[in-house]
């Protein structure tokens, strides 16, 4: 898997140097919001590995979870989260190569629509994990 992704428009870049140490799907209201989808798929990088260039603004949520995205085309690129200081969270959506490896985790399963099914993670959680 290339260490590399961008926004849609190709203004924003970015790369990050180790694997991932966590890969996750997250349900919540402000994940469903924020990518217009049922369910949000994340990698998660160290923040001294990982650097972008491009033009960015960025929202902080209520969750303390601030997302960055592309000024010129909207696309979410990544988001620090206030409660995991050190990392930096990346939609799987703007990877240039996709994971080769499946989520370890699900959060906040009980946001779910009823209608959307998906195969979980054994290691689940009805809200955020502890």
């Amino acid at each position: 898997m290339s260490k590399t992704g961008s926004c849609l428009c190709g203004d924003v870049n970015f790369s990050y140097k180790s694997d991932p140490v966590m890969f996750l799907m997250c349900h919540c209201t402000d994940c469903q919001k924020s990518t217009g989808s049922p369910v949000a798929s994340i990698i998660v990088v160290s923040e001294n590995e990982f650097s972008f260039s491009g033009p960015t603004s960025s929202y902080e949520c209520e969750a303390k979870v601030t997302r960055s995205f592309c000024k010129i085309c909207g696309s979410q690129v990544f988001s620090r989260i206030e409660s995991a200081p050190g990392v930096v969270a990346i939609k799987t959506g703007v990877l240039d190569e996709q994971p080769t490896t499946k989520p370890n985790l699900v959060c906040w399963t009980k946001s779910k629509p009823d209608w959307f099914e998906i195969s979980h993670p054994e290691v689940s959680f009805k809200e955020n994990p502890n």
